[in-house]
């Protein structure tokens, strides 16, 4: 009886204690994109030990709290931790906070980025553009390799070349690499990937991670001239900035690599931040583990460096350096002709100033670097090529929004390209079989407007560029322009057209003399696209598009200048081609639960080759080894809880013809296509985070190719009797994946 009146008292008087506090705290945590609310955050009071989540419209509520002084902690895997300290004075006291959660790989701040459209980069509805965030690009990117280009292939209508998921490059609808611009921070580069040439028994990832890149977009097709250096594709790569905060710090240790990335504030104040990164992987012994034996051994470390500085509200200075070194050794090699061991650099250094001038005006000026030495070796260890190809490029661009419906940009680019080439045979002795030492200056500018009518309801744009290389006899002139039209509240159509160039350096020149062959190359393309989009929601939109392009190749030969009887120039058209198609895309953006595409694409890519030069008529279309009919991307992400986060790929391809089927046999009739068989991988992936005070562990788990499909990538031809036989070998098998990664 008395320990049962104990109790009672206990539990009055605790009652009582409850009833005395009404402090409260209330807030509301929303996404620093476009300032989504988020549910399923955890928030926490640290002292008390008490969570909760919160709500769909992003609100929490803790209250009967006593007085004194805590921390208020949100934690959410794929997002960094808040601590916001306060302190509650009185018994009665409440507080409200407006909380923003920020992407671990995105910089650190506390306002929030409103866009007016989710599914755009800021650029016209006129435009069409396929993006990844910061969030889909780390997701999209395998725990094996940390790298945005195998985000980017999970796109609508991209694939892996030749479906080879052990390469970064990738074709866009029947596009090929080779006619993609890459623009990473308003720069074009050379393929930023660890890899060396003429190595196909090996693998590649670029020297960029998912951690260091703020947003992706692919432009497929009729982009603005903006991006016209190449007539397939645009794909635009910006780096983010580092957090102008105190140091934060990220290390990470997988499978396939370790990397230590911190950031922070740079100087005095909020005027500057730095970002930096190193990387090593050892991705040449996991392919040997999980391939075979006799892979290639590819190891490769690289890094880079990010500083931003305000000088003044109005100017703003950044410097970006990027650097890796890859070795390769391929211990197949046994001939003198082989290549047993590859080794390559990159380096890209870029500068730039930023002046406002007005709110309506801004200035952008840059200066870059970049320089890709290479080397192959035979067993013997002699040379068999040595290749160093170095660029300087300066550019600038204007954009002035002179009304509130119009902007009018323009901007201009000059570099000067040099390559040093040598090839040798491995014999005794070394002879060298051939060298060119080149040197070009090449030039561009274009002009852009793009102007919105009717409130909004239709968007127009249209640009124009002039391209010239120095010792190339042409000097195209392109043109892009596009419409979009909200026929209704949530329909809009989209028409395109554009026509671009693509001109080639190095050229290929002849035997050395005053009298040697050079012949110069250059691409033009014509573009055409239509498509209608269609909201169903604020986060969901359906698209269907038509698209169409229709290439060629040039040349120009001559001969030296110096010869005693100079060679007549002559202009030829080589060969022609086309990519044409269509592709449905269904897409969900949001910061909560769900999120991800389905994209199916039905494209064909043929070609026809000259048969008498120059060109009096060309062959009968053929396919080309970019020509995969139809292909089907999945992606999906999906936060379970505030600390699990799910997602899946799902990629499909028809299968890429092999080259076998690219050529006339001969008899002048075409070879039947030998096609690899339909490639399929699905992917899952799940990650974990757990908090601790102020610092924070992720584990990343992943299977890739979950049902273990037999996909075959092409290996080499070898020639029989009867003619040529196709030899394959096994992509990854059923790859179990885990990684860890500590932020403080």
């Amino acid at each position: 009886m008395v320990r049962h009146s104990m109790m009672l008292v206990v539990l009055v008087c605790w009652l009582l204690s409850r009833a005395a506090y009404s402090a409260e705290i209330r807030g509301k945590v929303t996404s620093v994109v476009r300032g989504e609310p988020l549910d399923q955050i955890e928030v926490s009071v640290l002292e008390l030990k008490i969570a909760t989540a919160s709500a769909a419209d992003g609100t929490f509520t803790f209250r009967n709290l006593p007085p004194g002084k805590y921390t208020l902690r949100l934690n959410a895997v794929g997002y960094r931790l808040v601590a916001v300290p306060f302190a509650l004075a009185t018994a009665d006291d409440a507080k409200d906070f407006s909380l923003v959660m920020v992407p671990d790989n995105f910089r650190r701040t506390d306002t929030v980025d409103v866009k007016a459209d989710l599914f755009q980069s800021g650029d016209s509805p006129a435009v069409v553009e396929e993006n990844l965030t910061s969030s889909e690009t780390r997701q999209a990117s395998t725990v094996l390799a940390d790298d945005p280009f195998r985000a980017i292939q999970s796109l609508p209508g991209v694939s892996a070349a030749g479906n080879n998921e052990l390469l970064a490059d990738f074709t866009v609808t029947g596009a090929p690499f080779s006619e993609v611009g890459v623009y990473l921070d308003g720069v074009l580069i050379p393929s930023p990937f660890h890899n060396a040439p003429n190595v196909i028994n090996g693998a590649s990832l670029s020297l960029l991670t998912s951690e260091i890149v703020e947003d992706v977009k692919l432009l497929p097709v009729a982009y603005p001239e903006e991006y016209g250096e190449r007539i397939g594709a645009a794909l635009d790569i910006h780096t983010r900035e580092g957090s102008r905060t105190g140091p934060l710090f990220r290390a990470a240790v997988g499978l396939g690599d370790s990397d230590l990335l911190g950031e922070g504030r740079l100087g005095s104040g909020t005027r500057g931040s730095w970002l930096g990164s190193v990387r090593k992987s050892y991705l040449g012994y996991l392919t040997r583990t999980l391939i075979r034996s006799n892979f290639a051994d590819i190891s490769f470390y690289d890094g880079s460096l990010k500083l931003s500085y305000d000088l003044t509200p109005s100017h703003a200075l950044t410097f970006y350096g990027l650097g890796g070194n890859t070795h390769v050794d391929d211990s197949t090699a046994a001939q003198p002709g082989d290549v047993r061991t590859a080794t390559s650099d990159f380096v890209f250094l870029r500068t730039g100033w930023r002046w406002s001038v007005t709110p309506h005006l801004l200035l952008d000026h840059r200066v870059a670097y970049i320089r890709q030495p290479s080397a192959q070796r035979n067993p013997r260890g002699q040379l068999l090529s040595r290749d160093s190809y170095g660029e300087w490029a300066a550019g600038g661009s204007l954009a002035w929004a002179w009304s509130r419906t119009s902007t009018l940009a323009g901007g201009w680019t000059l570099r000067r390209l040099a390559d040093h080439f040598s090839s040798y045979f491995g014999g005794t002795p070394t002879v060298t079989l051939y060298t060119s030492d080149q040197v070009a200056l090449r030039g561009s500018g274009y002009v852009q407007q793009s102007s919105s009518f009717f409130n909004d309801r239709v968007h127009l744009m249209g640009s124009a560029r002039m391209d010239g290389r120095q010792s190339l006899d042409a000097h195209p002139f392109s043109g892009q322009g596009a419409l979009a039209w909200r026929v209704v509240r949530a329909t809009q159509l989209q028409f395109a057209a554009g026509r671009y160039a693509q001109l080639g350096f190095p050229d290929y020149q002849g035997a050395p003399g005053p009298c040697g062959l050079v012949e110069e190359f250059y691409w033009r393309s014509n573009h055409y696209s239509a498509g209608v989009e269609q909201r169903l929601g604020e986060n969901t939109q359906l698209r269907v598009q038509f698209f169409d392009r229709q290439s060629g190749r040039f040349l120009e030969a001559h001969g030296g200048l110096l010869c005693p009887i100079p060679l007549p120039p002559s202009r030829s058209q080589p060969s022609r081609y086309y990519s044409r198609g269509a592709q449905i895309v269904l897409q969900r953006r949001s910061a909560n639960r769900l999120s991800g595409w389905i994209g199916y694409t039905f494209a064909r890519a043929r070609e026809s080759d000259a048969t008498v030069q120059p060109s009096a008529s060309f062959s009968p279309y053929f396919d080309r080894n970019t020509d995969q009919p139809v292909s089907l991307n999945v992606f999906a992400t999906y936060r379970l809880r505030p600390t699990v986060n799910l997602s899946t790929k799902f990629l499909y391809g028809s299968g890429f013809p092999t080259l076998s089927g690219l050529a006339l046999n001969a008899s002048g009739g075409l070879q039947p296509d030998e096609r690899l068989p339909a490639y399929l991988r699905a992917d899952f992936r799940a990650d974990k985070c757990w908090a601790f005070g102020r610092w924070k562990m992720t584990l990343y788990g992943e299977v890739l190719n979950l049902t273990n499909h037999g996909n075959r990538i092409f290996s080499y031809f070898q020639d029989e009797p009867n003619g040529q036989t196709l030899h394959t070998q096994h992509a990854l098998p059923i790859t179990p994946t885990a990684g860890l990664a500590f932020e403080f």
